[in-house]
């Protein structure tokens, strides 16, 4: 499929090159014909509409060059970007813990209805470095270096599955929310863009429950989230 897509636009290039060709070089003699240029003019000038179309062209492959090494780059960059993740430890104790919590296969389940919260025995620390890998991810989306079309597909269950979890947010971000303000951000940009292109969530999903907004009061959220002016 992608050859065939990529024939088709050579096709196109090469028929567009044609074209402009035969437009100059009609052109060209139109203008001999009207200002009764000379043999050596009209030459003069067929040389120099060639020229321009050399330049054009050039222009033309160095750009579409440029956007090519550009997303080449960019999946580069979202591929080791993943594979950092998918090869942290932490990173994995921490989602196939709450996975098998949302399961129901968490061996402290009965402990947990028993006492209320949630007793997974994961330190603090993984949670605050599993948190700090998407805290990262809002400042590249700030800074345009991704947006969220690009990661959602990859990394919005692995997010919402640990911010929306009760045990994520009873052992970090209830305690401490002004030290996730990346967190608020970029739940709230990925939100946002999810019920935009029609996700919108389901109720009891990984992504309708425990949203952050209903953590705090509506002042400090608002404050949370707010935008720096760039």
């Amino acid at each position: 499929m992608k050859k065939a897509k990529d024939f088709r636009q050579k096709a196109v290039i090469s028929l567009t090159m044609v074209l402009i060709v035969a437009l100059m070089v009609s052109l060209a003699h139109l203008l001999r014909l009207f200002f009764e240029f000379s043999d050596s003019d009209f030459f003069e000038l067929l040389v120099s509409s060639f020229e321009t179309i050399g330049l054009v062209v050039s222009l033309f492959v160095a750009i579409r060059q440029l956007g090519d090494s550009k997303e080449i780059a960019r999946a580069q960059f979202l591929t080791e970007l993943n594979k950092s993740f998918v090869e942290n430890a932490e990173y994995a104790e921490l989602y196939n813990a709450l996975q098998n919590c949302l399961d129901g296969k968490c061996p402290h389940q009965a402990e947990c209805k028993e006492q209320g919260k949630c007793l997974l025995a994961i330190s603090k620390g993984t949670v605050s470095n599993y948190l700090t890998f998407f805290e990262t991810i809002n400042l590249l989306v700030e800074d345009k270096v991704l947006d969220i079309e690009v990661i959602d597909n990859l990394f919005a269950y692995r997010f919402f599955l640990a911010v929306h979890s009760k045990f994520v947010q009873e052992s970090k971000i209830i305690p401490q929310p002004e030290n996730f303000v990346n967190i608020f951000k970029l739940e709230k940009k990925w939100l946002d863009y999810r019920k935009k292109i029609g996700k919108v969530p389901k109720e009891g999903s990984v992504y309708a429950t425990r949203c952050l907004e209903t953590l705090v009061d509506a002042e400090t959220y608002a404050r949370l989230v707010k935008e720096n002016d760039k």
